[in-house]
Formats: C-alpha cells, sequence, structure tokens
C-alpha cells in the first residue's frame, strides 16, 4: 500500500459524511479504470482519461498498460555541438560529472547560448525559445552559416549503474529545428531510436532540471495556472489526479442524463409559452415546478390526459355537435307535408259516421243471415233479402276501404310529426358555454339564438311544416359559422402541440432516466467533492517542505530586500486553479508578487524552480541555469552563490552566464566551483577553456602566499603542506568521481569509500586506480614522490627544503592527476 492509500483510507474511515459505497467508489477510482468499472458497472468515456506515467492500474486491464522503464539518474559528462546555433566546427564542453558547480562563461554572441540550447534540445527535443514563441523566426536560425551540411549535437550521460550513455542528434536532410533524429548509445548495448529507454518522459515533465532565461522570466508572469501545473506535477499526486479524473468522468457520464433533461425542459418551457393551448398551459405549469410531475407530463404527451383538458375538450366537443341535416329536415318536412295532405284527401264530413254505418249494416246482414228473409228490424218498412244483403254487403266493403285510407294517412301523420320532433333537440350547454369564450363569443351567441328559436316546438303540424321549412337553415348556418372559427383555432392549437408533444414525451424519458439515477449522481457527486477536497489538501501538505525550503532560498536569495515570502499554496482546480505566493513587506502583508521588482521576481522564480529540481526522488543528478543573474544586484548574485554552493553538495549545478559579476562571485566564494569559459573566433569556431577550478585555486593561494614577503617564513612552512594537500585531493576527488560515475558507479557508493580513505596516500590511489593499493609504481616520478610527501609533511613538521620546487612539484603532481596518467 502506497503512503497515499494509507493517507486516503485513514481519512476515509474517519469521515462519517460517507457511506460505506462512497467509501469503495473513492478507493476504486483510485484503483484504476477496471477496478470502478467492476464496482459500478462504470466505463469512464474515450478520451476522459490518460492513463498516468507509471499509473499501472489505469486502463481496464492491468495487462494493457504499457511498461515504463525505471528512471535513469545520470550527471553531465560532456557536450558537442556542431553546425548549431552559433557553433561551426565542433566544440566541447567537458563537465565534471559529479557534484559541485561549473560556470560556463562568455561574452555576449562567444557561443554560450548556443552550448545552453544545444543541451536543452538533447535533454527536452526542444527549447523554449522555440516552443513558446508565436514567430518561427526564433526556430529558423537553428543551423549554423558556417557549417551548414553538419548540425549535430552529442550529449554524454553518466549513468548510474550503466556507465556512458550518448544522446546523439542529427538534423541530417532536415528542414526544420524539429527535424532531428535521435539515438541512445548505452555503454555495451544496441544503439536504439529515439530515448523512451530512459524513462525521462515523465520526470522531465515533473522535474525539469533545466530552466532558461525566458522561461526564468514566465514562471511568475504567466497564467498562475502555469505554476499550479509546475508545482503540482512534482509532488507525486498522479494517482490520486487520475482517480478524481474518473470519478469527475462518472460524475459527468451519471449527470448527462439530467443535463439534457435540463437543456430540454428550459427549451420546452419556450416552445410551450406562445401555444394557445389548455394542454400546453397545463404541461408549462407542471414543468415550472421544482421536480415535474412525469407521469402527468407524460399522459399530456400521449394524450392519456385528454379527459382532464377542460376547455380544450369543450371545444372538442363543440366541433362534435351535430345538427339535423338538409337532407334530415328536407325529408321530414316532405313527409310532413305529404302526410297532411293524405289526411286532409281521407277526410271529408261523412266519413264521421261511416264506422257506424258500416256497424249497423254489418249487424243487419247477420240478422238476416240468421232469420233469412223479413222486415228491417230497424225501420220495420224495409224488407231484409238477397238482393238488399248484396247490395250491403258492397256499401260495407266501401266504406272500409275508405275507413282504412284515412287510418292509414292518420298513422303516416302521426309518425311524420314524431320523426320531425326527434329533429328538434334542446340547445346543448357546450354551446351556451362558448358564448362566455372572448374567441368565439359573437358566432356562439347567433348560434344559440338560432338553436332557440329551433328547439321552439309549434301547436300545429301545419306550423311544424313551416318550421322545418323556415328555421332550420339560420341555425345550421349559424353553428357551421361558429364551428368553423373552433376548428381554425383547435386544428392551430394541434398543428403546434403536436411537435411539442413528441419534444415533451423525449424529455419525459431523459427526466425519467435521470431520476432513476439521482441517488447514484448525488454518491458519485459526494464522492468527488471528498477527493477534491483530499487533493487540495493533501497537495499542500506535500508542498509544505518544498514551501519552506523556497522560503529559505529567498531568504539567502533576497539578500537586503524587505519583502519576504510568508507563504505558498495551490488553490481551486480545473479552470480556477492557481498558485498564490504570500508576500510581506516591512512585516505588513503586500499584493503578491506584484510588489517585486525584476530582480527580485527572478530571484523568486529561482527559489521556487531549485526546490522542484533537486527533489530527491529526481533521477537527474545535475541543475542547469542559463542566464539567471540578469536583472539580479550584486547582493542577490553573491546569494544565489551561496544557494547553489549549498545545492552542488550533493548535485552537479551548472550555470550559463555572460554576467562576470557571477564568475567573479563564485571565484571568491568557498564551494566546489569550476569555471569554464568559452571564445569565438571567426567563422563561428567556438573553443573552452577551464579558467578556475578547486585544485587550480588552491594551487595558485599557494603560489600567492609563497610570494608574500609580509608572512613569516615558519608560518609559511606550517600552512603550505595544507593547502598543497588541498589541491591534490580536490583533484584526485574529481578524478575518481568522475571517472568512476563515467563508469556506472552510484554516487553514494563513491562518497562512502572516498571518506572512509582518510589519507592523502589512498585518495590518491583511488584516483589512479580506483581503489586502495599500494602507490609504488605511480610515485616512482620524482615529482609525484616528493609532492605526496609535502602534502603529508605538515601533518607533523614544517615543511623542509624549497617551497618553491614543493609548489612546482605538486602542480605537476596535480597535472598528471587531471590527465589520468598512471
Amino acid at each position: 500500500m502506497t503512503d497515499l492509500s494509507r493517507w486516503i483510507e485513514t481519512r476515509l474511515e474517519a469521515d462519517p459524511t460517507l457511506d460505506d459505497e462512497e467509501r469503495l467508489v473513492i478507493l476504486a477510482a483510485l484503483a484504476g479504470d477496471a477496478e470502478l468499472a467492476d464496482l459500478v458497472g462504470f466505463q469512464a468515456a474515450r478520451g476522459e482519461h490518460k492513463p498516468a506515467t507509471g499509473d499501472a492500474a489505469d486502463g481496464n486491464e492491468a495487462a494493457s498498460v504499457i511498461d515504463v522503464p525505471e528512471p535513469a539518474g545520470a550527471f553531465l559528462q560532456q557536450l558537442k555541438v556542431a553546425g548549431f546555433r552559433g557553433i561551426g566546427p565542433e566544440a566541447k564542453l567537458d563537465f565534471r560529472p559529479g557534484p559541485g558547480l561549473t560556470v560556463v562563461t562568455g561574452r555576449n554572441g562567444s557561443g554560450k547560448s548556443s552550448f545552453a540550447e544545444a543541451l536543452e534540445v538533447a535533454l527536452t527535443g526542444t527549447t523554449h525559445r522555440w516552443s513558446d514563441k508565436g514567430s518561427k523566426i526564433w526556430s529558423s536560425g537553428w543551423r549554423n552559416l558556417h557549417a551548414a551540411d553538419t548540425s549535430t549535437v552529442e550529449l554524454t550521460l553518466a549513468e548510474a549503474g550503466v556507465g556512458r550513455t550518448t544522446l546523439s542528434l542529427d538534423w541530417a536532410g532536415a528542414t526544420s529545428a524539429d527535424g532531428h533524429t535521435t539515438h541512445l548509445q548505452r555503454s555495451g548495448q544496441k544503439r536504439q531510436v529515439g530515448v523512451a529507454a530512459l524513462g525521462w518522459d515523465g520526470p522531465l515533465e515533473m522535474y525539469r532540471p533545466m530552466l532558461s532565461y525566458d522561461e526564468l522570466g514566465e514562471i511568475l508572469t504567466a497564467e498562475p495556472s502555469k505554476l499550479y501545473d509546475a508545482l503540482a506535477k512534482m509532488l507525486g499526486l498522479e494517482q490520486l489526479a487520475a482517480g478524481l479524473k474518473r470519478l469527475t468522468a462518472r460524475v459527468k457520464t451519471l449527470g448527462e442524463p439530467a443535463g439534457e433533461a435540463s437543456k430540454r425542459r428550459s427549451a420546452l418551457r419556450a416552445r410551450l409559452e406562445p401555444i394557445d393551448d389548455n394542454r400546453a398551459r397545463d404541461a408549462a405549469a407542471l414543468l415550472k415546478k421544482t421536480a415535474p410531475d412525469l407521469s402527468a407530463l407524460g399522459a399530456l404527451a400521449t394524450g392519456r390526459a385528454s379527459a382532464e383538458q377542460g376547455a380544450a375538450n369543450r371545444l372538442r366537443t363543440a366541433l362534435r355537435l351535430e345538427f339535423p341535416t338538409i337532407e334530415q329536415v328536407q325529408d321530414a318536412h316532405i313527409a310532413l307535408a305529404d302526410a297532411l295532405q293524405n289526411v286532409a284527401d281521407a277526410s271529408d264530413a261523412a266519413t264521421s259516421g261511416l264506422e257506424l254505418q258500416a256497424q249497423l249494416l254489418e249487424t243487419a246482414l247477420r240478422v238476416h243471415e240468421h232469420e233469412g228473409d223479413g222486415d228491417c228490424p230497424v225501420c220495420g218498412t224495409g224488407h231484409l233479402d238477397d238482393m238488399w244483403a248484396a247490395t250491403t254487403r258492397e256499401r260495407v266493403a266501401d266504406a272500409g276501404r275508405r275507413l282504412g285510407e284515412l287510418r292509414r294517412a292518420n298513422a303516416a301523420l302521426a309518425a311524420a310529426r314524431t320523426a320531425a320532433h326527434q329533429l328538434i333537440v334542446p340547445t346543448p350547454s357546450i354551446l351556451k358555454d362558448l358564448v362566455e369564450d372572448a374567441r368565439f363569443a359573437d358566432h356562439a351567441r347567433t348560434a344559440v339564438s338560432a338553436w332557440a328559436a329551433w328547439e321552439t316546438l309549434p301547436e300545429t303540424d301545419a306550423d311544424l311544416v313551416a318550421h322545418l321549412a323556415n328555421i332550420h337553415a339560420p341555425a345550421l348556418d349559424a353553428l357551421d359559422t361558429m364551428q368553423r372559427d373552433v376548428r381554425s383555432t383547435v386544428e392551430a392549437a394541434d398543428d403546434a402541440w403536436t411537435t411539442v408533444a413528441a419534444e415533451l414525451g423525449a424529455y419525459v424519458t431523459v427526466a425519467t432516466a435521470a431520476a432513476a439515477q439521482k441517488a447514484e449522481l448525488d454518491s458519485a457527486k459526494r464522492a468527488e467533492k471528498w477527493l477534491k477536497d483530499a487533493d487540495g489538501r493533501l497537495k499542500n501538505e506535500r508542498l509544505d517542505p518544498i514551501a519552506t525550503q523556497a522560503a529559505e532560498i529567498w531568504d539567502l536569495l533576497r539578500q537586503e530586500s524587505n519583502v519576504e515570502i510568508d507563504g505558498l499554496r495551490l488553490e481551486g482546480s480545473n479552470t480556477t486553479r492557481r498558485a498564490v505566493i504570500r508576500t510581506k513587506v516591512d512585516d505588513e502583508e503586500a499584493n503578491g508578487v506584484t510588489v517585486l521588482s525584476q530582480g527580485e521576481l527572478h530571484a523568486l522564480a529561482l527559489a521556487l524552480f531549485l526546490p522542484r529540481a533537486t527533489m530527491a526522488e529526481s533521477p537527474f543528478r545535475f541543475v542547469v541555469l542559463d542566464d539567471p543573474v540578469q536583472a539580479m544586484d550584486p547582493a542577490k548574485v553573491d546569494g544565489l552563490v551561496q544557494v547553489l554552493g549549498r545545492i552542488a553538495v550533493d548535485r552537479q549545478v551548472i550555470v550559463f552566464s555572460h554576467d562576470n559579476r557571477f564568475a567573479d562571485a563564485v571565484r571568491r566564494a568557498s564551494i566546489n566551483a569550476q569555471v569554464l569559459e568559452i571564445t569565438r573566433e571567426s567563422r563561428s569556431r567556438v573553443s573552452t577553456s577551464v579558467t578556475f577550478d578547486p585544485p587550480s585555486r588552491y594551487l595558485r593561494d599557494a603560489g600567492a602566499i609563497i610570494k608574500d614577503r609580509q608572512l613569516p617564513e615558519h608560518v609559511l612552512r606550517r600552512v603550505l603542506p595544507g593547502m598543497l594537500r588541498f589541491a591534490v585531493e580536490a583533484q584526485a576527488r574529481d578524478r575518481y568521481f568522475g571517472k568512476q560515475l563515467a563508469a556506472g558507479a552510484t554516487h553514494g557508493d563513491l562518497e562512502r569509500t572516498w571518506e572512509r580513505a582518510k589519507v592523502t596516500r589512498d585518495r590518491v590511489s583511488l584516483a589512479v586506480y580506483g581503489d586502495i593499493r599500494s602507490l609504488d609504481s605511480w610515485l616512482k616520478a620524482p615529482h609525484r614522490r616528493r609532492g605526496l610527501g609535502v602534502c603529508s609533511s605538515g601533518n607533523h613538521s614544517p615543511l623542509r627544503g624549497d617551497v618553491t620546487l614543493a609548489h612546482a612539484d605538486v602542480v605537476q603532481m596535480v597535472g598528471d592527476l587531471r590527465a589520468g596518467v598512471k
């Protein structure tokens, strides 16, 4: 378990605001995509998360992670440059591959910056000058005019555990600055294309070991997010950042239905507002609520809520009103008029007693049939015989026919009357309701009046015939006119509603999905917020020692400045992230870095850069600064030398500077430093020379005290051996460390071996042979034997003999050690 996992788990267990599921989600997100997917059935959207370097849990399966090589720890040993920028024929810089400060100095135009840019390209593949400038003019002059056919850079590293490793860049055939080919050659291994095997891609971002002058000026003047990113990268929290990205992606995915529903809801409300329809008004009212009734909205969208639509339904009911058709009324009118006429034709004054007469005659016929011929029993004068019977039967039959016709006419009249009455119905209440609707009031009022006239029944059939003929047409026209108005309104509303109903249905579908996973979304948001808060706390916890170190460096650099750095914090996230630098002026809170001069800004930028570049986790055993002292006053230059001197105890520090103040300050300081001077001759011929290093300084100081006539002889003979011993041991150390580091030894092992070699003889043996053994064969050279004797004499007794000769022997001995003579 990593310290990050322990940190997270401890705080998760102690936080009562999270439930067990949320704690598991956070831990799964930190573990990787596969673990989060297994736990919650979630897969990050493609492109949402780029696996962090070395995060073995990223990706859906552990096997899918690309193996990243362990970053190689290395010192710089040599830089060769040809045909690049201001350097024509091949020129080289030899560095001491071990801790110590190296100053590369030279006037403007000497080639110093060309070396610095060549080193930057070798390490990073580009330069800040090329990549961060908008104009291509900055990268157009990468080929040297005096060596246009050859452009190469070769950087030799002393790689721990490997030995000599070479990075070579070649622009053969290239037409642009970034068109170079890079090869990596490790001792005893095959040459490789590219430098991936060094494992430096991630560390170059986290612990960038080189700072150019342009970058130095931009660290604090660029947007706050850039400094935030630079500081955050070196805190080693990639796993937490990756986990937070996974949770953010999960929240985004879970929140998509809610977001989509919100957008659709806003669009629907705008669409519904102008629609003059009760369904639209009801839907709009529901959508105004914080939690809309999705069931009711669904019913509206599908039409299931039609029974609840009130006025809208009334309009549709009004459209369904049926009034007798012209054909129906015409048929009723004709039937009634014909029936009346038939009844009139079948009825006259005689017909009223016709039925009685027929009954009487039928009775007389039955008497005749029973009694036979005889006198009429009614009048007594008539005679009932067969002739009478035959005549009477004819009369009875005629009366029956006439009575049948009358009955049929009356029945037809009754039927016609009933049919006509069925066509005359009361005025519907819905029609009366529409009188209250301003949109249809006039035509509805006319229709109601016409229908009221129609529903009034006449007293006689003849009046009914006239009613049918005269009242129906105006009422039918009034109703048709009103229904046309209603239909136009309803159809317009339906057209608008049909489109918006489909959108409403889609909204209900999305909103239902959002509601179904709201609890899960809320839980994911709580987990994301918790991890985001933890990210901020942990960043600043880990930043605190770096901020403290930056403040200490600033205290050394600021010298006489009255500006104090009072704190450094990382705040916000995503687009609001920023690094906040609190300052004080004369113990009063100030407005951040705005109170700093340009020189102070550069000094503070260095104070922020150096802790990052010198973290123990960095594989780079070197730090390179290009022109760091511009705009600094002399006091800050002296302060920078002190800072770099401390770093140079266990780091290789290389400073390119054309400012002689820095080189002079280094020469004055008692630190392990050398000065390389670059000169440029015609046709871009560049050469380098060592103008100052610890052995040379000790020898020069020793020569100075020999010439000092004011120094007593006995003091000289006591002091001189020690100074000469310092020169020998300094050169022996440089030779031993340089040779062994170049062979792949680790710096810690060399330090322990060096410390165990307590006497000068043993340290010289380490320089000559790489281990402690007899120096007899090496000391056969007289000047070496005498020189080593001089270095040892001061420990027991004053130096004897010629001090000038002693100095000369040691100078020659130091030269042999420098050259590696065995």
